[in-house]
């Protein structure tokens, strides 16, 4: 007979009733939230679809018409937003990164008249000093030059905005200075701008579904689910185990 007052407990080999019933309450647990996990990503998987921002479309359409052999006819303005977008991205390399500032730079020069090139040219040889200078400073002289850099990004903003159409206060502007460099490609078409397809196509293409899509609570649905539903599903699980348990004590008559 068994005794009611055994508190020995081994979840793979319980040694009474009351043990194999704990043990298959934990693996229910287990097992709904493994399905609320790991269902919830499977099923993203399965029914994403990759679609690609606006911009891509704005790249494409204006690569077209660099790659038919007639650059002189793309829209610059265009194709230096859609690059811009893309440089401001966090996840991107360092590799593309240096790429996108080859074409950022290359379709700066199609938009700026020579005499305004050069005085970009000579604020971006400047910046560069700076920005080389000022991992060496600690302190107040960190934060000096470091206001100086602000200005001098600020001064080459001002002097591309009528071209550009980045005011000084856009958020592409700090983009747009930082890009900046003091060569760059001689045509879009030569060997060195390219991967740029490839690369624009990467950051402006994602995988979306209707879970991504649809807004719950003021949050994107995939993301309340793991960020906010997840989390409560979890204490729910942990109450729930508990108050079966404790039903189960005074069931059998266990003394705690």
């Amino acid at each position: 007979m068994e005794s009611t007052d055994q508190y020995n407990f081994s979840i793979f080999s319980p040694r009474n009733r009351h043990g194999r019933k704990n043990r298959n309450v934990i693996f229910t647990m287990l097992a709904i939230w493994a399905v609320a996990v790991f269902g919830f990503q499977i099923l993203l998987r399965v029914i994403e679809k990759p679609v690609p921002e606006p911009a891509l479309g704005q790249f494409e359409e204006q690569w077209a018409i660099i790659a038919s052999g007639n650059e002189a006819d793309a829209d610059y303005r265009a194709l230096l937003n859609s690059l811009v977008m893309v440089r401001g991205k966090i996840t991107v390399t360092e590799a593309d990164k240096l790429l996108l500032s080859d074409a950022i730079t290359a379709s700066v020069v199609r938009l700026v008249p020579d005499s305004v090139m050069q005085k970009v040219t000579d604020g971006i040889g400047s910046l560069k000093m700076m920005h080389e200078e000022i991992k060496t400073l600690k302190g107040q002289e960190y934060l000096d030059l470091k206001a100086l850099i602000r200005d001098a990004g600020t001064a080459i903003n001002e002097t591309l905005e009528p071209f550009t159409g980045y005011g000084p206060g856009s958020l592409e502007a700090p983009i747009l200075a930082a890009s900046l460099r003091e060569e760059w490609p001689a045509s879009f078409t030569g060997t060195e701008l390219s991967r740029l397809p490839d690369v624009m196509k990467l950051y402006l293409t994602h995988n979306r579904s209707v879970l991504t899509d649809t807004t719950f609570l003021g949050f994107p649905f995939h993301y309340f689910y793991t960020a906010v539903f997840l989390l409560i599903l979890f204490v729910v699980l942990c109450i729930v185990y508990n108050r079966l348990i404790e039903w189960r004590l005074n069931k059998e008559g266990i003394v705690e």
